[in-house]
């Protein structure tokens, strides 16, 4: 039995009806389930506000953030939700990519139904052109695990197209395409993926995404403030969000997002709050009950097409924290981060809304902090040790110019801390011992970074992530010369491509995320 459950249970419909009991930051599915709970539990959920509100706070003014959204779920109940800036809790957000975890509930509502199949192959009309002899059929298990071989953008209503061309004219443009990878062979991220999945399922029920969507999914769960696309209603809710945008001099110019729908809408489009998600979490933890079978979602949290014990279920991240299992995903579109994630053996779930465009590191912070109480309220379980601070004597060892195969960094000391450039991302490194530190950053989360010495004890680089950076040299090589004409910004003015040089290579800003490096395949293409 869980430290802070009684023997009472309270059963719901389907229809999981949330209402609230006024308590500062502490709500409840039902006034009558306060009196199942033991006051001990009671106490300690009371002092999760109490706990997190600091940690919030201070993240969004260390870096910069406007508004944040939190609901914390134990299982049929939300027991703590809040907003923060210029959010309220009830704020509606693009939650971005958690959007495809709608997408594959509805799929998988047809594979129970007998009018999908995960194996089947595909219909030659929504695929792009196979280049490749002996190659598997694309089929939808491979669309929803991200092993498809499909690019990640469509060329009409991709990321980058703002003209709101709908998801019948984006999945029209697919045929002209061509698969990138093998399918199963590798994972490769996608929009268009889903896409075609959600277009499936509009094409099998007779119905639009949208409206299958709403009758099918958002209404079983009482979803009422979501929605698909951007209507009056939404408008009138949705937060302000920001947008970097980098200004092709290696700065940013903060201004309030472009709002338009996406010609990608079952992977991304969608518009939701802290407390609707909820109700998604709380009916997830009840093994779908309302919307899937326990069977179908058990697959769902299986990673597929692999042997690995974490990866891309079926719309699903399979993972852990600490030693529990997680199924989440996150989100990033046009001024907003997010996160879900939930934690099925403890039945617990952490919602967190940002709005702010590619601030994940940020997010993952507030909601490993927010798994932490949450675990330790209802469970006892303590978070691990933080490591003692760590003073080295020889902070400038570690400055310098440093190359990865993806990135340039740029380290100096600065007020007594290393500060890094990460290829376009103000990167904070705090050392836990002489050669090893943690990075964090807008994208970074206590990221591992350990420096490497030569045989005299010089640091010659560096590893962080999947990076390894090594000293610039010196004398760096120059950028050829024909390779000039082509620096430059090009494209939207809210989201540029540019083009720059650093240490005799060219680099490639996209998204306002980083600088990525261009490796050449010929003259004139990289």
């Amino acid at each position: 039995m869980d430290a802070c459950h009684g023997g009472d249970v309270l059963e719901f419909s389907p229809r999981f009806q949330f209402t609230q009991t006024p308590m500062k930051h502490l709500l409840f599915s039902s006034c009558a389930l306060a009196i199942f709970l033991p006051l001990t539990c009671l106490a300690e959920f009371s002092k999760l506000g109490d706990r997190l509100d600091p940690i919030v706070r201070e993240e969004m003014r260390e870096w910069e953030l406007g508004g944040i959204a939190i609901a914390l779920v134990d299982d049929q109940r939300v027991i703590y939700s809040e907003g923060f800036g210029e959010a309220k809790r009830d704020s509606i957000f693009r939650v971005g990519s958690i959007s495809k975890l709608f997408n594959a509930v509805a799929v998988m509502q047809q594979v129970e139904a007998g009018k999908l199949d995960l194996d089947a192959p595909l219909p030659a009309d929504v695929l792009p052109i196979d280049p490749f002899t002996n190659a598997l059929p694309v089929t939808l298990r491979q669309l929803l695990s991200h092993r498809s071989g499909l690019q990640r953008e469509p060329s009409v209503g991709g990321y980058l197209d703002d003209s709101e061309p709908g998801l019948a004219a984006t999945i029209a443009s697919v045929p002209a395409g061509v698969l990138v990878t093998r399918p199963s062979e590798k994972t490769r991220y996608s929009n268009l993926g889903p896409s075609i999945a959600g277009h499936l399922v509009a094409r099998v029920s007779g119905q639009s995404f949208e409206e299958y969507q709403r009758e099918h999914v958002l209404s079983p769960l009482g979803m009422s403030s979501s929605s698909w696309k951007l209507d009056r209603a939404v408008r009138k809710g949705l937060v302000v969000s920001h947008i970097r945008v980098a200004d092709g001099r290696g700065g940013w110019k903060r201004q309030e997002t472009p709002v338009f729908d996406l010609g990608t809408i079952p992977a991304g489009n969608l518009f939701s709050t802290t407390e609707d998600i909820a109700r998604f979490a709380s009916a997830m933890i009840a093994e779908g009950r309302g919307i899937l079978k326990p069977a179908t979602l058990a697959e769902m949290w299986k990673p597929q097409l692999t042997t690995d014990k974490s990866g891309f279920g079926l719309g699903f991240m399979v993972g852990k924290f600490r030693d529990h299992q997680t199924v989440s995903h996150s989100g990033a579109v046009y001024g907003h981060s997010t996160s879900l994630v939930i934690l099925p053996g403890k039945k617990l779930a952490v919602i967190i809304l940002a709005n702010d465009d590619i601030v994940g590191g940020r997010v993952r912070r507030i909601s490993n902090a927010a798994l932490s109480l949450l675990l330790e309220a209802k469970f006892g379980e303590q978070a691990l040790a933080t490591p003692a601070p760590f003073t080295t004597k020889k902070l400038n060892d570690f400055a310098g110019d440093f190359e990865s195969q993806s990135y340039w960094a740029r380290l100096e000391i600065k007020g007594g801390q290393l500060i890094g450039n990460v290829s376009g991302q103000l990167t904070k490194f705090k050392a836990t011992d002489d050669s090893k530190f943690v990075a964090d950053g807008l994208l970074e989360n206590e990221t591992p970074v350990s420096f490497v010495r030569d045989d005299a004890g010089a640091i010659t680089g560096f590893t962080m992530g999947s990076q390894r950076y090594q000293r610039v040299p010196k004398t760096a090589p120059t950028l050829p010369k024909h390779w000039r004409a082509f620096l430059g910004t090009y494209g939207s003015k809210f989201i540029p491509v540019i083009i720059s040089e650093r240490h005799g290579h060219l680099y490639a800003m996209t998204e306002n995320m980083v600088d990525y490096r261009l490796t050449p395949v010929n003259r004139n293409v990289c």
